[in-house]
């Protein structure tokens, strides 16, 4: 992420999602879970530009502190801003998630929402995210199944293509439906999981969430369609978009889990 100079474009996306009520309601699930178990320090892993620290500090006991953690120091520097106002409740790491710079036991409780389908080792990170956890301590993760990704249109091949090549460009981009097993076989108890489903009837909206312009680029300059394929395609899109049949979705999967007493 630092490497690219600029992360404006990765902090606008995730505002973009933020606000976008599907993961907004997932966000505030996942607070309400961590919450209930009552811990005196949270982690969040992966906090990115910070979107979640703040609200998830406000639902905590006043007694409770919150830690994001996360390898972009730019990232890091936008979330320090976000968190002036509760400073003495948020505390900012810079750390690599396979390799967590915690003790063993040192928190409450632990989140982490659409951060593991970035990592090709995401069972590591949760194996290391179960070390760090307290006993009885709680972890909730969210996170997404792209081989679920549907985009309407009339070519049910071409919308195949679509769906496999933007989970393939992920690391672990299936790792959602995975969750359970991953939980459940670093020894987690009371293991839930449950699928959650966002449809986008907005074209305008899905084309920034699923980045379908430059997907679509990327599988012409891959050979997998031609410039004419992508005329038709977009013509499709469009011309659903104006008659208001435009459809597109995907499912990602809320999963929660209790370290053993």
């Amino acid at each position: 992420m630092d490497g690219t100079g600029d992360t404006s474009a990765c902090t606008r996306c995730l505002d973009l999602l933020s606000d976008i009520p599907f993961f907004h309601g997932i966000k505030q699930e996942s607070f309400r879970i961590v919450a209930a178990a009552k811990p005196e320090l949270v982690l969040d892993a992966g906090c990115g530009a910070g979107n979640d620290l703040a609200t998830l500090a406000g639902l905590l006991p006043k007694k409770s502190r919150v830690m994001g953690i996360d390898a972009s120091a730019a990232l890091l520097s936008t979330a320090a801003e976000r968190t002036a106002s509760c400073r003495d409740r948020c505390d900012l790491v810079r750390g690599d998630l396979l390799r967590l710079p915690f003790a063993t036991g040192t928190f409450g409780a632990c989140r982490i929402d659409r951060v593991l389908q970035h990592i090709h080792n995401p069972a590591h990170v949760v194996e290391e995210l179960v070390r760090v956890l307290a006993p009885g301590g709680t972890l909730v993760a969210f996170d997404n199944d792209w081989d679920t990704l549907a985009v309407g249109l009339g070519d049910e091949e071409k919308s195949a293509l679509i769906t496999r090549s933007w989970s393939n460009s992920f690391a672990s981009g299936r790792v959602g439906k995975d969750l359970d097993r991953i939980f459940r076989n670093t020894g987690l108890v009371r293991v839930s999981a449950e699928p959650r489903t966002l449809a986008l009837t907005n074209l305008a909206l899905a084309e920034k969430v699923y980045d379908l312009p430059t997907l679509l680029s990327r599988m012409r300059d891959a050979g997998i369609f031609s410039e004419k394929d992508l005329a038709a395609i977009r013509k499709d899109l469009e011309s659903r978009a104006r008659a208001g049949t435009f459809t597109s979705g995907y499912s990602g999967w809320l999963v929660v889990g209790v370290k053993p007493e």
